[in-house]
């Protein structure tokens, strides 16, 4: 039945017909906070939210952290599209028995932009860079399977088959965002919160999560405050029991946007590398009629364990609008 599900989520993605954007597009603050982070989950399609079992859970997933045992440190880079460039560093503790302590900081930087006039002669550049600085506690209730990892913290089994556990974890992430244009700038405050429930067969687990849930302290206009790009998902993940592949889909609704669907898979047949691919219908927005549509939505990645280090990297075209690179490395303890 999961696997019958994932296909319908699949297909229905790959079938979205495209429509008009949403007349919201855009018109919320701080957009950098839509932008996915690290490089395996994006190059699944961003499907992550029912799996959020490394570090960048702390962006899609807070109560994703549980499954990481011991401490953990991540970096990850994104090349992205018009010269913008953005990264994401986390580290994640132990805290007591059943709790996690996760801290990250997310930024974007938008390079050298070239200021105009009302008649659009060039008077030189500017800049802008977006910041956000989060922490992120989460706890866990064991069911069946009392930790997902064996004695000596290995992630995967003997067949190369990433062990999981079931069980019920609740996440919280407070986060401070400022953004700088020019000689402007603003700040806000929001809370993320996320759930992941891993079924007793210790192959499937279910997440939702509420991320930017929050207000504008002080915003770029003295006029007035502009509204916090909130963002509701829900997923799944499942590992399939005759074959060394995982699978996952979300169900994402942006406050400022249309609902989308995402769907990835990770095939860790080849341990220790891994081969993931992805497609999300928030590609119909990139589209522009262009013999590049087909590669809008789609997203390719691998992924390299090499004892105690993780390596990923992802592509992911934006048609015409160009495409972005992602590399992440992690390292647990």
């Amino acid at each position: 039945m999961i696997v019958v599900l994932m296909c319908i989520l699949l297909l229905a993605a790959c079938h979205s017909d495209a429509s008009a954007i949403n007349s919201k597009a855009g018109t919320y603050a701080y957009s950098f906070l839509k932008v996915p982070v690290g490089a395996k989950a994006p190059a699944m399609g961003g499907a992550y939210t029912g799996l959020s079992d490394d570090e960048s859970a702390l962006y899609y997933n807070p109560a994703g952290i549980t499954q990481i045992p011991g401490s953990a440190v991540s970096a990850s880079y994104n090349n992205y599209v018009a010269g913008i460039q953005g990264g994401f560093l986390s580290y994640i503790a132990p805290w007591g028995k059943r709790a996690k302590l996760g801290f990250a900081i997310n930024y974007v930087d938008y390079g050298s932009i070239t200021r105009t006039d009302v008649d659009a002669e060039i008077q030189g550049d500017f800049s802008g860079s977006d910041i956000a600085l989060s922490v992120t506690a989460a706890w866990r209730w064991p069911g069946d399977s009392e930790n997902g990892y064996d004695n000596e913290g290995n992630q995967y089994d003997d067949n190369g088959v990433p062990r999981q556990w079931s069980g019920l974890s609740l996440g919280l992430t407070g986060k401070f965002i400022y953004e700088s244009l020019d000689e402007y700038n603003s700040d806000a405050l929001a809370v993320d919160l996320g759930l992941v429930h891993g079924l007793s067969d210790n192959r499937t687990r279910l997440g939702v999560s509420a991320s930017n849930l929050g207000f504008q302290m002080r915003s770029l206009s003295q006029e007035h405050k502009d509204a916090l790009p909130a963002i509701l998902r829900a997923g799944i993940g499942h590992q399939l029991k005759a074959a060394p592949l995982i699978v996952s889909a979300d169900v994402v609704k942006p406050f400022d946007n249309d609902i989308y669907l995402s769907a990835g898979l990770n095939l860790v047949q080849f341990q220790p590398l891994s081969v993931r691919a992805g497609y999300s219908t928030i590609g119909k927005n990139y589209k522009t009629d262009s013999d590049k549509d087909n590669w809008a939505g789609l997203s390719f990645g691998l992924g390299i364990l090499l004892k105690k280090l993780v390596f990923d990297y992802a592509f992911i075209p934006y048609a015409d609008i160009g495409s972005s690179h992602r590399i992440a490395i992690s390292s647990r303890w």
